[in-house]
């Protein structure tokens, strides 16, 4: 696999906005000549650090050209910070567990529930005498 440097990837970007709109405006706002920046769309040409710097911050907003290492990265650098106090850690208390302790006293034996007492039926009525 071929790994693609930050340099490439302006290229591809420049080369996208070259086709699809007026590049001698993007070139102007850069401080380049256009036809400067369709040679390094179309590869024939590479710019200078500075210029590349600009070209990133103009197509590509929120990121940042590191030259040095030839990426693209975020624009701002946050440093991680605490969202707040964070709790003493959780340490369980050791216990004896016995069996059958966790899953409750077990099954029962089944008591026979009392027979109703079954009221009369009420001569052409559906539910007796309630």
């Amino acid at each position: 696999m071929t790994e693609v440097t930050g340099t490439d990837l302006l290229r591809q970007v420049a080369a996208a906005r070259v086709k699809k709109i007026d590049y001698a405006r993007l070139a102007k706002s850069v401080g380049i000549a256009p036809d400067d920046l369709l040679d390094f769309s179309q590869g024939r040409k590479n710019l200078p650090a500075d210029t590349l710097c600009r070209l990133t911050t103009e197509m590509m907003q929120g990121t940042r050209f590191y030259p040095d290492q030839d990426v693209l990265g975020p624009l701002e650098q946050i440093e991680p910070r605490p969202m707040g106090i964070r709790p003493d850690p959780f340490v369980p208390t050791p216990r004896a567990w016995a069996v059958g302790m966790a899953q409750g006293p077990g099954p029962q034996p089944v008591r026979p529930s009392p027979e109703q007492q079954t009221q009369p039926k009420r001569p052409g009525w559906i539910g007796g005498w309630l």
